[in-house]
């Protein structure tokens, strides 16, 4: 005889079971089917193929190709876990992996001479840093605070600070 005392445990491994089948199940059939998650930040195009995240820059010959034809160049660089979720990033080149994983919304960011230059998008010093690459002679830095430990460079501390705290 079945009691209620022993149904209750079974019932709640079989929901659990069922909810993590179908989690795993829908991650599958997207990776296998060629359905992509929405991977792009400003001024990069992306694609997931495979399981691995494909990053180009937004006007680039590359990116252009891979945006009308989903064509990628046989010359590219490779970082294995250092995407989203751990996935295989690939771009053309290092500089372009490393400027997809600095970038972050509502920022500017570009990196000069080994160090990460961040503004908040819409301000004059943003404005002009997409317009000629000028950089404020005013600025302060933070070293080894960004991401892999590279210095940080920016208007404000306040700016540093709602970068490193924005995922």
């Amino acid at each position: 005889m079945i009691r209620f005392k022993n149904i209750v445990p079974l019932v709640m491994l079989v929901l659990v079971a069922v909810v993590t089948i179908g989690c795993a199940a829908k991650d599958l059939s997207a990776a296998n089917h060629g359905a992509t998650s929405n991977y792009d930040r400003p001024g990069f195009i992306t694609g997931v193929e495979d399981g691995r995240l494909w990053v180009f820059l937004a006007g680039s010959k590359e990116g252009q190709a891979y945006a009308a034809t989903k064509s990628k160049p046989a010359k590219h660089v490779v970082r294995p876990g250092a995407g989203p979720n751990g996935m295989t990033i690939r771009a053309p080149e290092f500089d372009v992996i490393d400027a997809y994983l600095m970038a972050k919304p509502g920022f500017v960011t570009g990196i000069e001479d080994g160090r990460l230059w961040v503004f908040k998008e819409g301000t004059k010093e943003a404005d002009a840093y997409i317009a000629s690459k000028s950089k404020p002679a005013k600025h302060v830095v933070r070293p080894g605070a960004g991401p892999n430990g590279i210095t940080i460079r920016a208007p404000e501390f306040d700016t540093i600070d709602a970068y490193l705290a924005t995922k």
